[in-house]
């Protein structure tokens, strides 16, 4: 399954969601896909379903690169007193309260624009595609 973080109405927030819908488009992923605001609590019951798990999200950061696909680690911090939670939160709920650990990655894919808008920016439209043949070789 892929998670996709997001929100299409802020430029390239949307990054994820556009990534989703480009999967989809293409055919080639037989797996659930989940368009996501933010990822909650109940997402860990979501992810102890899952063989493997992709949290895709776009990033604003000094990152170089135009995507970063790694492997997801558990960070040990699970905090209730938020509704947001970061891709490795939900894997430590999954393995303290399901008991189970699927393999899981996280894909960032580098953004530029982050106002009011459904356009995605030309940099992340670039960035997008280069995560998608990144990503499709994978699955």
């Amino acid at each position: 399954m892929i998670f996709g973080i997001g929100n299409s109405a802020r430029q390239d927030d949307g990054l994820a969601w556009a990534f989703l819908d480009e999967l989809s488009k293409q055919n080639k992923f037989k797996g659930k896909l989940h368009y996501r605001y933010q990822l909650n609590i109940e997402d860990a019951e979501t992810v102890s379903n899952a063989e493997q798990v992709i949290f895709v999200d776009a990033f604003a950061g000094k990152q170089t690169e135009s995507c970063v696909f790694e492997e997801c680690k558990l960070n040990g911090e699970i905090t209730y007193t938020t509704h947001a939670l970061e891709p490795e939160a939900i894997m430590a709920l999954c393995k303290n309260v399901y008991n189970v650990n699927p393999k899981a990655y996280v894909l960032k894919i580098k953004g530029k624009a982050w106002e009011l808008g459904e356009e995605l920016s030309s940099e992340a439209k670039k960035n997008l595609n280069e995560a998608i043949n990144l990503v499709s070789e994978f699955i």
